[in-house]
């Protein structure tokens, strides 16, 4: 049995996803920065892609934008805004499998990576990948182990590289045939990309990865990059 969900304690459900976010939003809250302050919200871009039968290709299935909540009775993050409403599905047939990848504005916090490791447990039919535009209190140690037990419990996490922000672009801004623009997004994303690779002790990037996307998008990325680079510490906010 789960925890009882911090919306629950006071009657509140989590609201149903967004379609999209608007541009402003977007360049304001992804880019990948070292630094990040006043950005205290955290979004969370999914799609989920279904296997009907194993012989059977990912199709797309259903797509959306969380933003984490503030309730009087507790704070409440976007990854557990997407992982109750996944529960509300109650998609436990093993006929059926997910693939559910996640473009975050910050990396998961400690007690949001064992809940996900919890709900993966929960859903063996469930697999994970994290793409993230930062990484939050990666120095502190607790942090890093959060994300290493994700990594090895089959989660890949990953820094959201330009594929990435394209994608997001097209998929979940409002841009209103505005073409995408990367302007500050990638930044510091070698310097991240290299924090990462240390946590997770998997090397500093990304080498002939080839990510497949839902088919009404019918789109396929390969993805084929070097990262170096360093980094410092500030207090961030979420």
């Amino acid at each position: 049995m789960r925890g009882m969900e911090p919306w629950r304690l006071g009657g509140h459900h989590p609201r149903s996803p967004m379609d999209r976010i608007g541009p402003e939003t977007f360049f304001f809250h992804f880019p990948s920065l070292l630094y990040a302050s006043g950005r205290n919200l955290c979004y969370l871009c999914f799609q989920v892609e279904r296997k009907r039968y194993p012989w059977h290709n990912y199709e797309y299935w259903n797509s959306g934008v969380f933003q984490n909540k503030v309730y009087p009775q507790a704070r409440c993050h976007a990854e557990s805004c997407f992982l109750s409403w996944f529960r509300d599905w109650n998609l436990f047939s093993y006929k059926h499998k997910y693939h559910v990848t996640w473009y975050l504005s910050w990396s998961p916090c400690p007690n949001c990576a064992k809940e996900i490791l919890s709900f993966l447990q929960e859903y063996k039919n469930v697999t994970l990948s994290i793409f993230t535009a930062r990484l939050y209190y990666f120095w502190h140690s607790d942090f890093q182990v959060g994300l290493q037990r994700l990594c090895r419990a089959g989660v890949r996490v990953d820094i959201m590289c330009f594929e990435d922000y394209k994608y997001c672009w097209k998929n979940f801004v409002d841009h209103q045939g505005m073409p995408f623009q990367r302007r500050n997004l990638l930044k510091h994303y070698r310097h991240l990309a290299r924090e990462l690779g240390k946590i997770l002790g998997i090397g500093y990037g990304r080498t002939g990865i080839i990510r497949t996307f839902p088919k009404k998008q019918n789109k396929m990325w390969q993805v084929a990059e070097n990262q170096v680079g360093e980094t410092g510490k500030r207090k961030q906010k979420r």
